[in-house]
């Protein structure tokens, strides 16, 4: 997943990541994952402005092992935290 989310960042612009997380949204199978797409969706959109504006844009190499990291954190917080 990690990959995946490392290549939308480095690949595409800020409109196409828009437009990939309203697909997300309009697909997800149930309004919690809805919420979740939007809340995830909103992380990266924010993530790939912040890059936008670095003097030194990260390898894709570099984004997959952050967020492979940030994956990994979320994975092991308690739910409702």
């Amino acid at each position: 997943m990690a990959a995946q989310m490392a290549q939308l960042l480095a690949g595409s612009d800020l409109d196409e990541l828009r437009e990939i997380v309203r697909r997300w949204m309009f697909d997800a199978p149930s309004e919690r994952v809805r919420q979740q797409y939007q809340t995830f969706g909103a992380k990266l959109v924010e993530l790939k402005a912040a890059l936008a504006e670095a003097p030194v844009q990260p390898t894709r190499q570099e984004l997959e092992l952050a967020l492979t990291m940030m994956l990994k954190l979320a994975a092991e917080q308690p739910r409702g935290v």
